[in-house]
């Protein structure tokens, strides 16, 4: 391919990556087409149809899927109400956020509040029950691996993740490619959110050497205690308070210095965000 092409190229993926930054910083805003055009340095017309066909869903549908993933946090970790919730999501009656809500996560809001996998993990915290959840002690193998840095909170890692899968489809290393994981050095607490660094990535089937700002590395093997959770990526926080507050303290085993891993069983391309399988692995010595 010419130097032209990939040039052009990227500049559509920085387009695309911008307006992607655009909605999740202005979820409240009113996103018309228009303003996301401009921010995307294109015409309406034409921006409408290079968008669909670079990301698989148009900038109405990426508006609402990132509202909703809103609402699901909204609903694990605060106590605001449904009516407001809704409203928040964009939506103005109740029901039609229950309707939407329902297709996108495959339950209803109410019973995701009160029966989904961080409900049944923020009462065993509560309870400090250690013998909640499995926990399978695995001996993971080093494997090579494709990273990209991400910057700031890591419930927002999801975006880095879209780069990713861009950048891996521009530079032809898509088929190098296996499972996607999360790598994280540290936990969030007393770090300002600025300042969080973590990386989204694939496994790969050989150690390559991509173009920047693609990293190679190899992951650490070893002994992980690995928890199984259930659920959307933007509820998973009750899970990393139970496995490092209540398991860890109770199994007798020490923490090894290295990442900890979320390795992606499914994916929210083909799985309803309830029904997400993520693997947390958390590092051990011996």
């Amino acid at each position: 391919m010419a130097d032209s092409e990939m040039i052009s190229r990227q500049t559509y993926l920085d387009r695309i990556e911008r307006v992607r930054e655009y909605i999740r910083a202005n979820l409240d805003g009113d996103l018309d087409l228009d303003t996301l055009a401009d921010v995307a340095c294109l015409s309406r017309f034409h921006w409408l149809r290079i968008y669909q066909a670079m990301t698989g869903e148009t900038t109405s549908q990426t508006v609402r899927r990132l509202r909703l993933a809103r609402a699901a946090e909204d609903l694990a970790h605060s106590a605001r109400s449904l009516p407001l919730i809704a409203e928040r999501a964009g939506y103005a009656s109740q029901s039609a956020f229950t309707r939407a809500f329902t297709a996108a996560h495959g339950t209803g809001p109410a019973e995701f509040r009160e029966a989904g996998m961080h409900a049944a993990l923020q009462q065993a915290i509560a309870e400090d029950n250690a013998m909640a959840f499995q926990i399978d002690i695995r001996t993971l193998p080093a494997r090579p691996a494709l990273g990209l840095l991400h910057k700031g909170d890591f419930v927002q890692i999801g975006a880095t993740f879209e780069r990713l899968f861009d950048l891996l489809g521009s530079t032809g290393l898509n088929g190098h490619a296996r499972c996607p994981f999360g790598r994280y050095r540290e936990g969030p607490d007393g770090i300002a959110p600025e300042d969080l660094r973590s990386h989204a990535c694939v496994f790969a089937d050989v150690l390559l050497q991509p173009p920047a700002p693609l990293e190679a590395f190899e992951t650490a093997g070893g002994a992980y205690a690995v928890l199984t959770y259930k659920g959307p990526y933007s509820a998973m926080q009750p899970a990393y308070q139970w496995l490092f507050g209540v398991w860890l303290p109770a199994s007798g085993r020490e923490p090894r210095e290295s990442h900890v891993l979320e390795i992606k069983l499914n994916t929210p391309m083909d799985t309803a965000p309830s029904e997400l399988l993520t693997e947390i692995c958390l590092p051990l010595e011996g």
